[in-house]
């Protein structure tokens, strides 16, 4: 995870003695094809229920897999020798009976990070006792570097209850980092979100009131995060699924992963099992400055909260470091460094508790700026809601409806709806209705102009199309872009891509957003099951042999060179760098590293019956009708991006045989059915959050599927 340049890292202790503290190691690796931030030598391995457990520990065995004993739910972090090719194991492990998913440990980092309740009243809180209940303590996890809630000491040193959480309440947590049950923080930078949620205190000599805009809340300390605020998506997926199985209302994450992360099984599946157990999760949308909201925040069950700062003209404006984008659903008081628009005498950040890294007896306030304590903010006005009573499915259209304006046109992918207002938000909970929740599928299809056309439909939970509502979408692959689609009376809306960058014949199309009037939501995915298998496909691969770049095609069977898309590598910097009390600086660039080849190994069997493709061709008319205003196609595959966990962006792919060899591998077998003009209407209706999709739906189980994504748009390494 990615974010502003500031370390936080946890330190606990096991019982009553504790031995060193354990921090992450870091490197950039190719791993299916695209460069990749993971732990070395890990991976996290999920078993196949409907198989022997004898056949998945013998698939560990055969690598040299040690299984971590620390495992919460069907998924563990498994070991590898040193020296162990990991894309080796994980071909390995892929094709395995009793293996249901294998995936890298990657690098997640702290969001925010920097020592004037401004804040407060920018959010729509008044910086009083008034906003939650006396008799409401909702539960507010935050995963983070820990929090400083006892005073302790172990062999790694000592820790400090921070004064202000005096009055606060906190419940057992758990240390993710150093296996024990001491969450203590030994960075600052969970204390400080804390702190923004539900501190109670007062800064100064002149004794200016803090008050958290959730104080009365209990929160919940899971550190996931290491000293130099970097922490694993294992870490993160474990702190997830305790945090929901602890009771936690909100799930806070002040933090995020680079730019070409790849979701993976074990988060998906923790997001999917907090949908289920109505937790509201808040995340940060990043601090890259970037038109892309960064995972997790860009889960549509993730609320994805950007940063606001005080501008001399308008009053409030979108901090250049907070990255926007479709998945951006508001912004929160998140400070900006370097200015002092309301002539206070301190930058303009949050104010909150906190203390110099690895000094965690040095309590003092602090001001930070980022995204990580905007989301504190949405947060914290979660938890209000929450404690009043507010349903948690309720939570996000309500504090949306309840905005302060910052775009003319309502949504915008710069502002999201707007900035967060916590009390209007209460004022108007007892009689806000929820819109009905919204659903998506498509289709997509190759063009012969070289384009792609996709269709996509919007229904209610009855599966019946919804007519006039405004979809926006982002293509992604070959083309990049953004447009804005109404849906028809079949609730079908039809959109062209521009013209390719890339020479793949791979575009893919996201929905992103569904709009009626002011009234804006993320829909889950759905999808229609005609029943039975399509005729089984066999896609034969001999990628990178060939070293040419080139394809021939016999029989049906494609033979394809890969040459290699010299993916470039870097860091993706760009944000504040932290300091004590203001003293900050801008990071250094970047520095690009040389650019290489990264062919896909040759792995057998790469989506064995794992996707179900819908084909087309050039006479493919009344589908070209229906769905793609009678333009004339080339030949390919549809694909649906539905995960079985329900939790990826909904949306379809269009794809060639070629790009379905690089995907697949050596050799692929694959679900094959002719596209109908029932597509969207026949069959069963699946969707998010009501029932698991069917066996083989779609490919957003296929990491490779991604990587071939990223590498069509260009993506540059983490």
């Amino acid at each position: 995870m990615r974010s502003l340049p500031r370390v936080l890292v946890p330190v606990a202790v096991a019982l009553a003695l504790a031995g060193p503290a354990r921090a992450v190691t870091a490197t950039t690796q190719v791993i299916d094809g695209l460069p990749q931030v993971i732990v070395p030598q890990q991976l996290i391995v999920s078993c196949n229920p409907s198989a022997a457990l004898s056949l998945c520990t013998s698939a560990l065995n055969s690598v040299g897999a040690i299984v971590s004993v620390l495992e919460l739910g069907n998924f563990r972090l498994a070991i590898l020798p040193a020296n162990t090719p990991l894309q080796v194991v994980l071909d390995t492990l892929r094709g395995a009976l009793g293996i249901a998913s294998a995936e890298p440990n990657r690098i997640l980092i702290g969001s925010a990070a920097y020592p004037q309740t401004w804040e407060f009243p920018a959010a729509g809180a008044p910086g009083d006792m008034t906003l939650l209940p006396g008799t409401a303590h909702p539960i507010v996890a935050v995963l983070d570097s820990g929090v400083a809630y006892e005073n302790y000491a172990d062999l790694r040193g000592s820790y400090a209850r921070a004064p202000v959480f005096a009055s606060t309440q906190f419940a057992q947590g758990w240390d993710f980092v150093n296996e024990d049950a001491h969450p203590n923080d030994d960075n600052g930078h969970g204390t400080a979100m804390a702190s923004i949620i539900a501190g109670r205190g007062s800064f100064s000599t002149s004794a200016v009131p803090f008050v958290g805009p959730a104080a009365g809340a209990t929160i919940l300390p899971v550190k996931v995060l290491d000293a130099r605020n970097q922490g694993t998506e294992f870490w993160l997926a474990e702190g997830i699924h305790y945090a929901v199985q602890a009771g936690a209302d909100v799930i806070n994450l002040s933090l995020d992963f680079a730019r070409n992360y790849v979701p993976g099984a074990a988060l998906r599946s923790v997001l999917a099992e907090a949908r289920r157990a109505g937790v509201v999760v808040v995340a940060a949308s990043g601090n890259t400055g970037d038109g892309r909201v960064l995972y997790p925040a860009a889960f549509p069950d993730v609320l994805s909260v950007g940063a606001a700062r005080l501008d001399a003209v308008s009053g409030y404006a979108v901090a250049s470091y907070s990255n926007t984008g479709d998945a951006l659903d508001l912004v929160a008081p998140g400070g900006m460094a370097f200015q002092d628009v309301n002539g206070d005498g301190l930058w303009d950040g949050d104010l909150a508790q906190s203390f110099p890294p690895g000094s965690p007896t040095q309590i003092s306030w602090w001001l930070f700026a980022g995204t990580s304590p905007a989301t504190a903010h949405a947060s914290a006005a979660a938890a209000t809601l929450i404690g009043s009573g507010v349903s948690p499915a309720a939570v996000r259209p309500l504090l949306q409806a309840t905005v302060a304006d910052m775009s003319p046109n309502g949504w915008d992918p710069s502002t999201g709806s707007g900035r967060l207002q916590t009390g209007a938000a209460l004022a108007r909970a007892g009689s806000f209705t929820a819109p009905a929740p919204l659903y998506a599928d498509a289709v997509a299809a190759l063009r012969a102009d070289g384009r792609a056309a996709a269709a996509v439909m919007i229904a209610d939970a009855t599966g019946a199309g919804v007519p006039e509502m405004k979809v926006r979408i982002r293509w992604r692959g070959a083309a990049n872009a953004s447009q804005t689609g109404t849906t028809d009376g079949k609730g079908i809306a039809r959109f062209v891509s521009p013209a390719p960058t890339s020479s793949k014949k791979l575009f893919l199309i996201e929905v992103h957003r569904v709009t009626s009037g002011k009234t804006t939501q993320r829909p889950r995915p759905f999808a229609r099951n005609s029943g039975g298998f399509g005729s089984l496909g066999l896609n034969l691969s001999l990628a990178g042999l060939l070293g040419t770049g080139g394809a021939s095609s016999t029989d049906g069977l494609t033979i394809s060179g890969y040459g290699g898309s010299g993916l470039a590598s870097g860091t993706s910097g760009s944000g504040l760098a932290s300091g004590t009390s203001g003293s900050t600086g801008a990071p250094p660039p970047p520095a690009p590293a040389p650019a290489g080849s990264y062919p896909l190994s040759l792995n057998v069997v790469g989506c064995p019956l794992g996707i179900l493709l819908h084909s087309y061709g050039l006479t493919s008319f009344s589908v070209s009708q229906a769905f793609f205003s009678g333009a004339l196609l080339a030949g390919g595959y549809s694909v649906r991006t539905v995960d079985n966990s329900w939790t990826l962006t909904p949306g379809a792919a269009a794809l060639d045989q070629n790009e379905l060899g690089l995907i697949c591998g050596l050799l692929g077998v694959a679900q094959v059915k002719s596209v109908s003009t029932s597509y969207f209407t026949s069959g069963t209706f699946y969707s998010a959050g009501v029932a698991s999709p069917p066996s083989g739906l779609g490919a957003g189980d296929i990491t490779r599927f991604w990587a071939e994504v990223m590498k069509a748009e260009g993506s540059t390494a983490p």
